[in-house]
């Protein structure tokens, strides 16, 4: 088998070239992910059922890594919970319920002042509302007994084209029936909001109004309108902030109350967005286009979906990828197996003319070239040609254990044969499982 223009996209799961010929990749150094902490716990909001959304939201973005803190339940032992922030890009807040301990406060106080990034989702901006740094970290929150004392209301007003704060008493924190709504940017120029539509609907969603708080060094990005024919306040009530805390950057978002509303396309891109550049200050993530985020209606999408889909760049399988564009990795120089090494089996491997070149070894078992790094989510693209009469494969998300039968690879096989039916079809190498795909129409593949 001769395998040529070897290359991998989106270094972030194991590969490997099977048979005559197996490829196994193990997870190479990706730099480009962040790593952020979801906290959850306590809520009054179904926190069980919507963090596994907002880490699967983060993750299919293909820039975060995250991992999950519980505190402990209502009545707990708060003094237990003494979360890292230091470890972490960015700490993301599904919390509302007790206080945390003096010395756990601080701890986010000083993180978040040092440089640390916090996105604050949905209910989180119920939370502390005596924890003075917290509320200035907000910006603004609701419930708890907030009032006037703990600053204004502030909302867009139409008529006036710009927003305005609003000290007279009231409480803070209100919101009508779960409703469809638009939401409106009202800064195109933020790194958030840059290449998201003017206008787009989130799905069926709490809008919170009348939220009062300091509002220091906070700008709102995007607003709703709360309809009094739904229960709300009929102003112009935020739902998307930034806020600068010392030197760390905060995302404040209101959107996000239950499952069905975390299915919106609106809460997912923007909570994406947001939470980038509380961790680096700037978002590489794609624009997203009027066509994808929607103003007639609502666009929805299971959160574990790529973050290409979501900016409208399906990959198109029917044509090759150009492997000479951003963000391709050779895995072969072409001129030599550097970086790679042989395993089971006695097949052999050499480099000709620019391809790997794979011969078989008449009763040997099957022989792996295996990468020496290991990779998360890719793309990989190659060429090859397999002698009729001899099939070959390549390995993904396998692996090469001395616990598993003495290192054999195994796992995933995508294979690759002269003859139709098969080619393409997922096989569990080494393992006894045999085919993972499907019985399908057997096609010219």
């Amino acid at each position: 088998m001769k395998l040529r223009n070897l290359s991998l996209k989106r270094l972030v799961a194991c590969l490997a070239l099977v048979a005559g010929f197996a490829l196994q990749t193990s997870a190479a150094d990706n730099t480009n992910v962040l790593s952020a902490l979801l906290i959850d716990g306590q809520n009054n909001h179904k926190w069980q059922e919507t963090t596994p959304l907002i880490k699967q939201t983060l993750e299919a973005s293909g820039r975060f890594k995250v991992d999950v803190v519980t505190s402990p339940k209502k009545g707990g032992d708060m003094s237990t919970f003494a979360p890292k922030f230091s470890d972490y890009d960015v700490v993301v807040s599904n919390y509302n319920g007790q206080p945390w301990s003096e010395s756990t406060q601080q701890a986010f106080e000083d993180y978040v002042n040092g440089g640390g990034g916090f996105c604050s989702v949905h209910a989180a901006d119920n939370s502390f509302p005596k924890w003075s740094a917290y509320n200035r970290m907000i910006g603004l929150g609701g419930w708890g007994g907030r009032n006037e004392s703990d600053g204004p209301y502030v909302r867009w007003k139409e008529d006036l084209q710009k927003f305005t704060r609003d000290n007279s008493p009231g409480s803070g924190g209100t919101h009508g029936r779960r409703v469809p709504f638009v939401v409106v940017v009202r800064d195109t120029k933020h790194p958030i909001t840059k290449g998201l539509p003017g206008s787009f609907m989130q799905t069926a969603d709490e809008l919170y109004g009348k939220l009062r708080g300091p509002a220091e060094n906070m700008e709102v990005l995007a607003t709703g309108f709360s309809a009094k024919e739904s229960g709300g306040t009929g102003e112009h009530e935020p739902l998307l902030m930034c806020i600068q805390y010392g030197k760390g950057r905060v995302f404040h978002t209101t959107l996000g109350h239950d499952v069905n509303a975390m299915k919106g396309l609106a809460f997912q891109v923007t909570l994406q967005r947001g939470t980038e550049w509380a961790a680096t200050g700037d978002v590489t993530l794609p624009a997203v286009d009027a066509e994808t985020l929607t103003a007639d209606q609502p666009a929805v999408r299971d959160p574990a979906a790529s973050s290409e889909s979501a900016a409208g760049n399906n990959v198109s399988w029917d044509t090759i990828p150009d492997i000479d564009g951003q963000g391709w990795v050779s895995l072969f120089s072409g001129n030599d197996t550097k970086g790679w090494t042989q395993k089971n089996g006695t097949a052999t491997y050499r480099v000709e003319n620019g391809a790997v070149v794979g011969k078989t070894s008449e009763g040997s078992p099957n022989s792996f070239l295996c990468t020496e790094q290991t990779f998360g989510d890719f793309e990989l693209t190659f060429e090859a040609n397999v002698d009729t009469g001899l099939n070959s494969g390549v390995q993904i998300r396998s692996l090469s254990t001395k616990d598993f039968k003495n290192g054999r690879v195994h796992g995933p096989q995508v294979e690759i044969e002269a003859a139709p039916g098969e080619s393409g079809y997922v096989y569990s190498e080494g393992t006894g499982r045999g085919w993972i795909t499907k019985e399908q129409p057997i096609k010219d593949a």
